[in-house]
């Protein structure tokens, strides 16, 4: 708008000279206006000068392969707000936000196999994040929504079941009657991988402060340590895997309690290599994944979750304009399950 207030009142002998620059100043700003005149605008969280504010911004369309998703509910990631470090590559104004259940209310060129009003759970990908009232996801990146949990409850599945997933099935191979710690248990991730290494049939320990020995023994954990009371690594031994959500030095204590050839997956920070040769183990991070496909691994544990084999602990539900205050709890490290943003439909 200041481009076009200068182009008219723009002090010259000659106005013609200013319609150029009017016309151009129309052109950039033609898909907002068509969007605010259509009514198709969203609220969203944006990503501005380093900060989270909410906007008004406009209404995604869904491209070939894509459904448009209206988000009843985002997770909150600590990848989330580390990601705020990193948003120049992501656009000026970035929607953060990774975790997304909601309903489809439009369906993109060549999308067969979903419809509107199916129920989802989706893996969004910023700079088209999920806190924001709609976004727009490629289809094999989305699920159907489990019929045992709520919106808020089910958009607490895809990062953290995708990470415990990952490590424990792509990664450590976990198979029946293998001893498997879970070093911060409580957790997103954690929670996620105690139910995972129970499903494969694994012996599941955990480590946990005592408020959270009764959800984790809920969810399969057959043995709680509680850290505060004493190195955890001197209270459990003969583990065939470790899973690290806490620390690079939890991971480098959690090597003690590792059989020889047993195997450290680290989730957090750089375990030094020398460290697991020298403990006679294996150590692996699951790493990114490249873009591949989120639905078989979602599918999977939304099958787990109707079974119900599989759930999610809210500790706080937050309106989305609370999202900073997501962040300052997240940061804080003791959310038992997930933190959840809740999204209100357009008027």
């Amino acid at each position: 708008m200041r481009l076009l207030y200068s182009a008219y009142h723009m002090r010259t002998p000659n106005p013609r000279k200013a319609a150029p620059l009017l016309a151009f100043g129309l052109a950039l700003l033609a898909p907002s206006l068509a969007a605010l005149a259509a009514g198709s605008t969203m609220s969203a969280m944006v990503v501005s000068g380093g900060r989270l504010t909410m906007q008004t911004v406009p209404m995604p369309e869904p491209g070939a392969g894509e459904v448009r998703i209206a988000i009843r509910a985002a997770g909150v990631n600590p990848a989330d707000w580390k990601m705020l470090r990193m948003t120049g590559p992501a656009g000026a104004a970035p929607i953060l936000g990774l975790d997304a259940s909601g309903i489809i209310d439009a369906v993109g060129p060549s999308v067969s196999g979903w419809r509107r009003g199916e129920a989802v759970i989706a893996l969004t990908r910023p700079p088209h994040g999920s806190y924001a009232q709609y976004a727009v996801v490629p289809v094999d990146f989305i699920a159907r929504k489990p019929r045992t949990l709520t919106f808020e409850q089910a958009a607490g599945i895809p990062v953290a079941a995708i990470t415990a997933w990952r490590s424990l099935i792509d990664v450590a191979h976990v198979t029946r009657g293998q001893r498997v710690l879970i070093d911060g248990g409580a957790g997103g991730v954690g929670s996620a991988a105690v139910q995972i290494a129970k499903s494969r049939g694994a012996y599941v320990i955990a480590t946990a402060s005592a408020r959270h020995f009764r959800f984790l023994r809920s969810i399969g954990a057959d043995e709680v340590i509680d850290y505060t009371t004493g190195p955890f690594e001197q209270k459990v031994k003969d583990v065939d895997v470790v899973v690290d959500t806490v620390s690079v030095e939890d991971g480098i204590r959690a090597m003690r309690t590792l059989k020889p050839g047993g195997m450290l997956v680290w989730l957090v920070g750089q375990v030094p290599a020398d460290r697991c040769a020298a403990a006679r183990i294996r150590c692996a991070k699951p790493g990114s994944s490249g873009g591949q496909p989120a639905t078989p691994y979602l599918d999977q544990v939304v099958a787990l979750a109707n079974a119900g084999r599989y759930r999610v602990s809210v500790e706080h539900a937050l309106p989305l304009s609370d999202a900073a205050e997501a962040w300052r709890l997240s940061k804080q490290g003791h959310t038992r399950g997930k933190l959840i943003l809740r999204i209100a439909a357009r008027p």
